[in-house]
């Protein structure tokens, strides 16, 4: 039994210093250290493993509970960036906007097992019901949407106004007048960034809808999960390879997303940043894009905060930021399998 205290007060100690490095990660550029960026992505496991030793340390009465306890404590803001504590206002103003950001993944899903131009309308229509859910959608930013999909979305749910650049293109669509609108090219990748001046009522707002880099390491995720055995030597090749891509999508997200906070930096109105960033909260590419903008998930989610519905599990890495000027209501990510993200879905006023 002290043998195995031992190896239990080794394990804890390890888990505190990931713990701290996932801490550090969103500070630390990964063009420098990309090793800090990948203590960030795991840190939803480290939190769970610290709360794991808190309660074993708890019922064996030891003092060693006060390790992870402490560390817990002093990432607290960390915690609240992965757990919603908060409660909707009850909104009387007529003047609530509805703000969603999806990545809908081409809605690929609602093509699934459909043989017929009467399911295909049917799925559709459920598609657009569970998007709604009988309320009206004010600005909607969608990634990973082609030029049917577009054009498809501006028609279901009436959008009169609409800004994508290029085919595979994010999507912004408006209820109110699009002024004036750009594109943040990343170079030769379908990612980018959009951005569009909205005007609602006498008010002026920017609205970008960035579209970063993923790691592109589910599929090899899954395949270590399911079948890989670490004695064999193409389950390491695995991992290696897996290990390379992160690194060098890190680097590229970090570049893309300054791209973005130099494009922010000129901005004359007020900001509503969308997007899947592919970054958790504990990353420099959140860090670098939130700095004077406000979550809406920590202003008013409640529960856990995963927004990506494919294989690797707890990920945040969807969101809406918004301006300190603007009035949060409201937080809510609907979870039903239209696509491998969940809809960001948050209501705001000027």
């Amino acid at each position: 039994m002290e043998r195995f205290e031992t190896i239990m007060r080794w394990i804890n100690v390890l888990v505190i210093f990931a713990t701290f490095f996932a801490y550090l990660s969103p500070f630390i550029n990964p063009s420098r250290f990309w090793q800090f960026s990948f203590f960030g992505l795991i840190y939803p496991w480290l939190l769970l493993c610290n709360v794991l030793l808190v309660f074993f340390w708890g019922f064996k009465r030891r003092k060693y509970v006060f390790l992870s306890l402490g560390c817990i404590l002093l990432g607290y803001g960390h915690v609240k960036s992965f757990v919603g504590f908060n409660s909707f206002d009850n909104i009387k103003t007529k003047d609530a906007i509805t703000v969603v950001s999806y990545n809908v993944h081409y809605l690929g899903n609602l093509r699934k097992g459909i043989k017929t131009r009467e399911e295909r309308t049917k799925k559709e229509n459920e598609f657009v019901f569970f998007l709604k859910r009988e309320n009206e959608i004010q600005i909607l930013c969608v990634q990973e949407t082609g030029i049917k999909v577009s054009k498809k979305i501006k028609e279901k749910f009436n959008f009169p106004f609409m800004h994508r650049s290029h085919k595979k293109s994010p999507a912004i669509f408006s209820k109110y007048p699009i002024f004036n609108s750009g594109v943040i090219s990343f170079g030769g990748t379908s990612n980018s960034c959009l951005w569009a001046d909205i005007k609602i009522n006498a008010q002026s707002i920017r609205v970008y809808n960035a579209h970063f880099q993923s790691n592109q390491i589910s599929l090899i995720a899954d395949k270590v999960a399911t079948q890989g055995d670490l004695k064999s030597k193409e389950t390491l090749k695995d991992i290696k390879g897996m290990m390379g891509k992160f690194r060098y999508f890190a680097k590229l997200r970090a570049q893309q997303a300054q791209q973005v906070a130099n494009h922010m930096a000129t901005c004359p109105h007020p900001i509503i940043l969308c997007g899947d960033f592919n970054d958790t909260p504990q990353s420099y590419t959140y860090n670098l894009l939130s700095k004077n903008l406000k979550d809406s998930f920590k202003e008013k989610g409640k529960g856990l905060g995963t927004t990506y519905a494919g294989n690797i599990p707890a990920l945040r890495i969807d969101y809406v930021l918004l301006n300190e000027k603007i009035k949060v209501h409201s937080h809510e990510i609907l979870k039903e399998n239209f696509s491998d993200h969940y809809p960001v879905i948050c209501k705001i006023s000027l």
